[in-house]
């Protein structure tokens, strides 16, 4: 069977890609859309704002707090609050927008533009790369490795402690080479751990961290995310989100940046689909558009390596250091400014709330369904937006032995 596009991975990157386009379209996906969440799921309140998925949301956050073993940062952020959210909503928000064939199936390798999966195989005219940091399409073992290399690892869980602000930890003494987070969504917090160098045994950590509060570790999810920007395209492939290393480096906000460049992504194909330039002019011109945005990958990542590899004295100085007003000044607008959440496309109106419908099973294609969001998601009344304020504060013990109060970065 062929497509005039074929996309696989099926969370924010290649939801975002599928939501600019018309046409025959296939978006492979080896989960049940808004399942197997791996993401914290924090971002801009203005990226769910500007796509229409305010009814996502779980918790606004207006300040930012940064730990340190002996200081805290609490950083104003109200101008431009984040928000935590809930990724089933969410991503079947964006799926409501998507008029495409989705395949649950498992990417089994690429034949030029054949893509092999468990449920059979697929031609598309077009191909998209939006596989998260494995870039499956990318199937050699070297490109793997080099792509490991780039990455930090993190992992978390969800805990019934309420918050509100969005916190982080920076202590060499606890994460060495790392971080940790607490981030409230409402009734509960997702509390975790990451590692700035390839480390991916953070149980220990994890563990000692929930103890700080008196919490246990349950259920976990995580894996690895990217910590520098690669390629936007491989051959004749587009690629967006992890796939590409468009996650940011140091705060590890991956989000914002996935919708931001599969929108453009998916608006160059358009382009392509609708003749007004070729297939090596549409590669070109979302290369183009990605290595305009270089420079705070680069900047982040310079960043980020200090932190891990300074003396952790030095290391924490020059964090503190950023976190002055004069220097936030600075930074603050221009790391908000990346990737605009003003300049996201709104989920049409039109395209949501629309039943589900079942199409062609065949054997050989084993569609599933037309994407048009998973209506089995829950649709409960919103807790905790915009009231998160009210909540009472609850105390967590910073690991250095002082305590605060959660709610923070």
């Amino acid at each position: 069977m062929t497509y005039d596009v074929i996309i696989v991975g099926g969370s924010f990157a290649g939801l975002a890609v599928a939501s600019q386009l018309r046409g025959k379209m296939l978006l492979i996906e080896p989960y049940k859309i808004g399942e197997h969440q791996t993401s914290a799921c924090g971002t801009p309140l203005g990226v769910p704002k500007g796509l229409g998925l305010m009814d996502s949301v779980l918790q606004v956050h207006r300040e930012l707090v940064l730990h340190t073993r002996n200081t805290t940062v609490v950083v104003d952020v109200s101008e431009t609050p984040f928000c935590t959210f809930d990724y089933r909503r969410f991503c079947n928000g964006m799926a409501e927008a998507v008029n495409a064939e989705i395949l649950r199936a498992h990417v089994l390798g690429r034949e030029g533009r054949k893509i092999v999966t468990d449920r059979g195989s697929f031609v598309g005219e077009i191909l998209v790369d939006a596989s998260g940091w494995r870039s499956i399409l990318e199937n050699q073992r070297e490109g793997f490795d080099r792509r490991r290399r780039l990455m930090n690892f993190g992992i978390e869980t969800v805990a019934p402690r309420k918050g509100d602000k969005l916190c982080f930890w920076f202590d060499p003494g606890a994460f060495p080479r790392g971080i940790a987070w607490f981030f409230p969504v409402g009734n509960g917090s997702r509390i975790g751990v990451a590692s700035y160098v390839e480390e991916n045994r953070l149980a220990p950590p994890l563990e000692l961290f929930l103890e700080s509060m008196g919490l246990v570790r349950k259920e976990t999810h995580g894996g690895y995310f990217p910590a520098a920007l690669q390629a936007a395209t491989m051959g004749d492939i587009f690629k967006v989100g992890d796939a590409a290393g468009q996650c940011l480096p140091l705060t590890g906000e991956g989000i914002r940046p996935a919708i931001y460049f599969g929108q453009a992504c998916g608006s160059v194909i358009q382009e392509i689909l609708d003749g007004g330039i070729t297939l090596e002019d549409g590669l070109k011109k979302y290369r183009e558009l990605v290595i305009k945005h270089q420079r705070i990958y680069r900047a982040l990542w310079l960043a980020q390596w200090l932190a891990a590899n300074l003396p952790p004295q030095l290391a924490t100085f020059l964090l503190l250091l950023a976190c002055r007003e004069n220097f936030l000044s600075y930074i603050r607008p221009r790391y908000m400014r990346f990737a605009d959440p003003k300049g996201l496309k709104p989920v049409p109106k039109e395209m949501r709330n629309r039943r589900e419908g079942e199409i062609g099973a065949t054997p050989e294609a084993a569609i599933l369904y037309r994407s048009e969001g998973d209506k089995k998601a829950a649709r409960d009344p919103l807790r905790g937006i915009e009231g998160s304020e009210k909540r009472g504060r609850e105390p967590v013990k910073h690991l250095g032995g002082e305590e605060v109060h959660a709610g923070g970065w």
